[in-house]
């Protein structure tokens, strides 16, 4: 192999690293999903009658009940990528593109598949009535706007810069809880899930908030940008996942698309005014977690001096 063969060959290794990365950050954002068994939820308009267990296997949960789930399960995919970008790009070349390639097949795949299913079951391909085109259209632009989503995660996440990576990762804490919650969902079940989840996806976005904001830490003074967007997203991102979900699954709106808008709107500023504490108890987390970090930084440069 000549010298010229060698340095293409090492170049053409970190790409592939990062594209496999990509895939495997992918899969893992639809892993809970997987392991529960990937069945697609009822459909108010399937085109026979099926019992849920008799429900086909579809990679993506497609349903309206189901849609933030859909966007936390598509969007980790590119976060959890990029973080592992970040981590092992030091000293390896690694570029963050292969990855979003490889995360984008595994979405494309899964998306294929899934409104594939859709379409079948729903009877598009024999023609299908309005509301079905409709359903089916909504379903498949959130399911993009989700990969974009993903991809923009991805950017964030593999950043050099501290500040953009823990900003992204707070920003992705409410759709990790939901994540974190279907893998507890997995194996106990959606009829009886066990009594502490609903307190776990109250709190656990604001520890990891907390934690990222300690990692970000306060120097250079920009740093304080990411304070505030990291927390104004913690306090608004829940209440907004609950207004959408509150009006997609109101099935007496019968897919009244202005109806549901409304609906959500409605219930955006109630949701804002009960769940404001998790965001204090980040803030809290991120002030008490910078200063003792600050101070240990500077007993381990006074101990330095000394010897």
């Amino acid at each position: 192999m000549t010298d010229e063969s060698a340095v293409v060959a090492t170049k053409r290794r970190p790409g592939i690293l990062s594209f496999v990365i990509g895939i495997a950050g992918g899969i893992l954002g639809l892993l809970p999903w997987l392991v529960g068994g990937g069945q697609l939820p009822l459909q108010n308009l399937w085109a026979t009658a099926t019992l849920p267990e008799d429900m086909p296997f579809a990679l993506l949960p497609l349903s309206q009940y189901y849609a933030t789930l859909l966007f936390s399960l598509v969007l980790l995919g590119g976060v959890f990528s990029g973080l592992a970008v970040h981590f092992l790009a030091r000293g390896r070349g690694l570029a963050a593109w292969p990855g979003a390639l490889g995360v984008l097949l595994v979405h494309l795949i899964a998306v294929v598949q899934s409104f594939g299913v859709l379409a079948e079951g729903l009877g598009i391909a024999d023609g299908g009535d309005a509301r079905a085109w409709l359903y089916f259209a909504g379903m498949l632009a959130g399911s993009i706007a989700a990969m974009l989503m993903a991809q923009l995660g991805l950017v964030m996440t593999s950043r050099r810069s501290v500040g953009v990576v823990s900003l992204g990762v707070a920003l992705a804490a409410v759709p990790f809880a939901s994540w974190v919650a279907r893998w507890v969902v997995a194996f106990t079940g959606e009829v009886s899930p066990p009594e502490f989840l609903s307190t776990l996806v109250y709190w656990l976005p604001a520890v990891i908030v907390g934690a990222a904001l300690v990692w970000c830490g306060v120097r250079p003074l920009w740093r304080i940008i990411v304070w505030a967007v990291a927390l104004l997203a913690l306090w608004v991102v829940p209440a907004l996942f609950t207004a959408i979900q509150y009006g997609l699954g109101m099935r007496v709106l019968k897919g009244d698309v202005v109806e549901m808008a409304k609906a959500s709107m409605e219930v955006f500023p109630l949701v804002l005014q009960e769940i404001w504490l998790p965001t204090v108890v980040a803030l809290v987390i991120g002030v008490v977690g910078t200063v003792v970090r600050m101070l240990v930084g500077r007993g381990a440069v006074r101990e330095a001096d000394g010897a």
